[in-house]
């Protein structure tokens, strides 16, 4: 026989139903805060990473009498089949620890470096995922397929093309902190670190690329103005173009700098004009030739 004490310990149905009831609001009200910390934690990884490229940019400067490093440059394959194209992850892989996941963002799922060559890269790179032996591992060593292995962190190089109206053709001035050596045919030529004006205002990283695939699909760790004939004009804003990675966290980006600080921006907010331009080497680049 039931006892009153047995009674008045057991819920009632209704009971049971307020308490869950309350465990689900009190759930919903804390899912989007603890969306926001993880987005915050994933963010601020992100930075750390960023951080760890600027001091690695410095200590290449360093050891190669103040030349910056190119952001892209053409290496013998680590598998011996000759010449190729490879990026500045490659060459700044010594002195950024040797570890792919630096070169990532954890925000960024579908770009990611040290997965190696994914299916999307092989998609976008043409590439078999059958007969290549270890695609996984395809990074941080010169080979055929690095630059197609898509990274959640870019490198700057804003205005990519010299200004074509200087008076002499030879010499047109890049104004990008990581070009590309003229000796191996490119023809944007290498920059010194003193050359920049304005060290805290000059972007050398950043989250992302800059929505090149449908133009050039093994550029997508290169964060670079993509409308024809205006690649060297002032005006460049991530957000106007299909660059995703400008808006990766809570609609602004990381961003590190040439003298080593991390800063997350509005694309809206970051200057390139006549007076400023954080993407060029001469602060004010846009100002006329005098200022290159």
């Amino acid at each position: 026989m039931r006892t009153m004490r047995d009674q008045s310990a057991a819920f009632t149905l209704i009971e049971l139903l307020v308490v869950i009831a309350i465990i689900a609001i009190l759930a919903a009200l804390l899912m989007p805060s603890l969306a926001k910390a993880r987005e915050s934690g994933r963010a601020s990884v992100c930075a750390s990473n960023q951080r760890q490229l600027s001091v690695a940019a410095i200590l290449y400067a360093l050891d190669s009498s103040d030349w910056m490093n190119p952001l892209q440059d053409r290496h013998n394959a680590a598998d011996g089949s000759g010449s190729c194209e490879t990026t500045f992850r490659v060459i700044l892989w010594n002195y950024a620890g040797k570890m792919p996941g630096v070169f990532d963002c954890p925000s960024e799922k579908r770009a990611v470096y040290a997965d190696g060559i994914s299916e999307a890269d092989a998609l976008a790179g043409g590439i078999a995922m059958s007969g290549v032996a270890d695609l996984s591992h395809i990074y941080g060593a010169p080979g055929p397929y690095e630059v197609w292995n898509a990274s959640g962190i870019g490198v700057a190089g804003g205005h990519w093309i010299p200004v074509d109206n200087d008076p002499d053709p030879e010499a047109r001035v890049c104004s990008m902190p990581f070009g590309r050596p003229k000796a191996e045919g490119y023809y944007e030529g290498l920059r010194k670190h003193t050359e920049i004006s304005v060290p805290a205002k000059l972007i050398w990283f950043g989250d992302g690329g800059s929505g090149t695939a449908a133009l050039w699909g093994d550029d997508s760790w290169w964060i670079k103005r993509v409308s024809p004939g205006e690649e060297d004009d002032a005006g460049f804003n991530r957000l106007l173009q299909d660059d995703y990675g400008s808006s990766r966290h809570v609609g602004k980006a990381n961003y590190s700098f040439a003298d080593g600080h991390v800063a997350r921006w509005d694309a809206n907010d970051i200057p390139c004009n006549e007076k400023e331009c954080w993407w060029s080497v001469k602060i004010n680049f846009h100002g006329g030739l005098s200022a290159r």
